[in-house]
């Protein structure tokens, strides 16, 4: 997906790619705490057409509530996180792959993450 959606994309490589990645989020109203998972960026590319960003990273990350793969992929519009590949999220003791997120569902200070089952639970953005 990467590849189709390259030819017509923003791609930044190096240190700036984290601070585009940030001016992205903000600009469509997601909370850069969504992203905390992802660290030593090496590439970003933003398909403002499209909506379609990805994300590489050094290596993976794992944290207590997420494992975050070395590449992310998804669409980006207001307060909303689509079709995003690279994302697992645990529950209890179930890891499911997270491929969607809405700001502001059901209220304002929480975020909706939907997974690839169609399960879904809202949290605390802050958390």
């Amino acid at each position: 997906m990467i590849e189709t959606q390259s030819n017509a994309a923003e791609i930044h490589c190096g240190p700036i790619s984290g601070e585009k990645l940030h001016e992205m989020l903000d600009e469509f109203s997601v909370p850069r705490c969504l992203f905390a998972g992802v660290e030593r960026i090496k590439e970003f590319g933003f398909n403002r057409a499209t909506g379609f960003y990805w994300v590489k990273q050094e290596k993976k990350t794992e944290r207590k509530v997420d494992k975050v793969g070395t590449q992310l992929t998804g669409f980006i519009t207001p307060g909303r996180l689509s079709k995003i590949t690279g994302v697992k999220a645990k529950e209890i003791i179930l890891t499911f792959t997270v491929t969607g997120i809405v700001v502001g569902v059901p209220s304002s200070d929480k975020a909706k993450f939907v997974s690839s089952t169609g399960i879904y639970g809202a949290h605390p953005i802050a958390a």
